[in-house]
């Protein structure tokens, strides 16, 4: 690949940090940015929780959406390159040949996906920055056609700016709430097709960006993602997922009794709670753990003095903490900190 072109595209995701895009606008250019210096010819990108390390969302290059059985295939945490290993080692990308030693069919995911489709190349990258993950992308080129470790080393090069371009992401666009409504329940069988769902899981469905029929077409990615993660751990699974509103909704997903049918899982929809926002939003905008701290007596009414009485700190220092904060979140005082960021926020959370 011409160096000229990587430059180019390095410094276009670089870009991408600052310039406010919603995640739709996002998967967009960023796919326009990579698609000469990472040539491919299928992809699918994808939005985590960065405490859970769940997928919820996702964006498809010329492929269908994901169905139940992609969801199970695609992220088995005992394949080859699965996304979390990638997020939590110390190089957050990879080639699947490389992996498996030049024997992709050691790999699941290629017996069962990738071979019949004609791919044989396969490059994918976590999305870290500060310890977190943000989001991955799947590249793959059709047979015979691979990867180079060049082009994994580039990718993983980009892993941070990618990362910090979605954790930006995270928090653009402004809320105009779904309405208030009620906790819903979907219960999807062993066989991974949809038993049933009241009506305020149709609702939520498609606050998720949901219009088919939930008997026949694919769930939205987030809900097939932690459906799979109680399935491989037989325990409970949350995330949180921002609807096309700009309501944050919560989905609590474990395993469902009530049948001898192994495998069914029962998951809840509603709007997330306040406090199960506010650490994705202090670490959407990168503010460290003492800053939280510190933003956490802001937001209480507490003064200078007292915020350096009870952190122990001078407060010389307290200011210089709220002058980063400020920057970071693009805001000039305390309470354009409180009202433009935090409430919200909050106020998404609640409605």
């Amino acid at each position: 690949m011409n160096s000229r072109t990587r430059a180019r595209a390095h410094e276009g995701v670089t870009r991408l940090s600052g310039a406010k895009l919603d995640l739709p606008e996002l998967f967009l250019e960023a796919t326009r940015l990579l698609a000469t210096a990472l040539p491919h010819d299928t992809a699918c990108w994808h939005t985590m929780d960065p405490a859970t390390l769940i997928e919820t969302g996702a964006h498809f290059e010329n492929m269908p959406r994901a169905d139940a059985h992609v969801a199970k295939i695609a992220y088995l945490s005992d394949d080859y390159n699965n996304f979390v290993q990638l997020a939590q080692g110390r190089r957050h990308s990879g080639v699947l040949s490389e992996e498996t030693g030049g024997q992709p069919d050691r790999s699941p995911r290629y017996r069962e996906l990738l071979r019949p489709q004609n791919f044989w190349g396969e490059l994918r990258t976590a999305f870290v920055v500060d310890g977190a993950c943000w989001g991955c992308f799947a590249f793959f080129r059709e047979a015979p056609a691979d990867f180079s470790t060049d082009e994994r080393d580039f990718a993983h090069q980009l892993s941070s700016l990618l990362g910090r371009a979605f954790r930006a992401a995270g928090v653009q666009g402004r809320a105009t709430g779904a309405g208030a409504l009620w906790p819903g329940l979907l219960l999807l069988n062993g066989r991974r097709e949809v038993e049933s769902v009241n009506a305020p899981a149709q609702r939520w469905l498609e606050e998720l960006g949901f219009d088919g029929a939930p008997e026949r077409d694919p769930l939205p990615f987030a809900l097939l993602a932690v459906a799979e993660r109680v399935r491989a751990s037989a325990g409970e699974a949350s995330t949180r997922v921002r609807g096309k509103s700009g309501t944050w909704i919560q989905l609590h997903a474990s395993p469902a009794s009530g049948s001898a049918e192994p495998g069914r899982v029962a998951i809840i929809l509603q709007a997330a709670t306040p406090p199960a926002i506010a650490p994705l939003i202090s670490a959407a905008y990168g503010f460290t753990s003492r800053e939280r701290e510190l933003i956490e007596l802001v937001l209480q009414g507490s003064g200078t003095a007292e915020i350096a009485a009870r952190l122990f700190i001078s407060p010389h220092t307290v200011q210089g903490h709220l002058k980063s904060i400020f920057a970071k979140a693009g805001v000039r005082s305390r309470r354009e900190l409180v009202t433009r960021v935090f409430v919200r926020h909050e106020a998404s959370a609640l409605l």
